[in-house]
């Protein structure tokens, strides 16, 4: 999947670049900045960061049982966009795990000043999801009037 290769590729450029406590400005408001996220979205949630990789595991696989299913091409495609994501952050867990299978932290690294830090297998994630919630709209409506 080459969503899971470029977030891999750009969370150990980050990792590289950005190492004792780089930060590179790119907008006024937007900067690479190397932080480890072990919970969920924006950090909450870190004390149960191997809970959350076993719910991100359940979810990947009930992804591959969609894809599998899914008639619509669009919609599978974006199904795997979503599950490319899932899988970077899922490697992060595994192979990047300290203190017991499935606990390791996501690399995040993509610093909006007034928001969070993310990388791009949320990117993919979140893009993926509200394109597919869009094509299903879409379809709904297309639809109901036939």
């Amino acid at each position: 999947m080459v969503e899971v290769l470029l977030d891999q590729l750009s969370k150990a450029w980050a990792e590289s670049a950005l190492k004792s406590g780089r930060v590179i400005s790119v907008l006024p408001t937007l900067e690479f900045d190397l932080t480890y996220n072990s919970g969920f979205s924006f950090g909450t949630g870190s004390e149960r960061g191997q809970l959350v990789g076993y719910l991100v595991a359940v979810i990947v696989a009930v992804l591959v049982r969609q894809i599998i299913r899914e008639t619509d091409t669009t919609r599978a495609v974006l199904m795997a966009v979503i599950l490319g994501g899932a899988v970077g952050n899922l490697i992060d867990r595994i192979f990047r795990a300290d203190d017991g299978f499935m606990s390791g932290r996501v690399i995040d690294f993509v610093d909006v000043t007034w928001y969070a830090v993310f990388n791009l297998a949320d990117t993919f994630v979140v893009v993926g999801a509200i394109a597919l919630v869009i094509s299903q709209v879409s379809h709904d409506r297309h639809s109901r009037r036939d």
